[in-house]
């Protein structure tokens, strides 16, 4: 059946689905063809989040033709380094890796003062 993805403030997406479609193969799928990262993906039906691993059939709203909204959510920069370490190494290693570097640059951060943060603000200011 075909499905229609709207994109708060964006374009329309068709996709072909299956009752046994997962809302995360949705995603990933939205992911391939609009560019929207995973994590970033919020798919609502009459205002309710759908789970990831549900199916289309868990959901007796959803049938041919229906429209699912997807908003597009800001991640912060824990899941930015994740899905970048997730490019070379296994999910295992992927989330040390990040609690690591989570560790080390919280511990970096509360080491710099106000002007050492202004500083910096005003080097990178386009």
């Amino acid at each position: 059946m075909q499905i229609t993805i709207k994109v708060l403030k964006g374009q329309d997406c068709n996709l072909e689905v299956t009752p046994s479609t997962t809302i995360y193969q949705v995603k990933q799928e939205i992911e391939e063809r609009l560019g929207i990262p995973l994590g970033s993906q919020k798919i609502l039906i009459l205002g309710r989040t759908l789970n990831d691993d549900q199916t289309i059939a868990s959901y007796p709203n959803i049938k041919e033709g229906t429209k699912l909204n997807l908003i597009v959510v800001k991640q912060d920069i824990k899941d930015i380094i994740h899905r970048s370490f997730r490019k070379y190494y296994n999910e295992t290693q992927s989330a040390a890796l990040t609690k690591e570097f989570m560790l080390d640059f919280e511990k970096k951060l509360k080491g710099f003062s106000l002007d050492d943060i202004e500083r910096l603000a005003s080097e990178h200011t386009v």
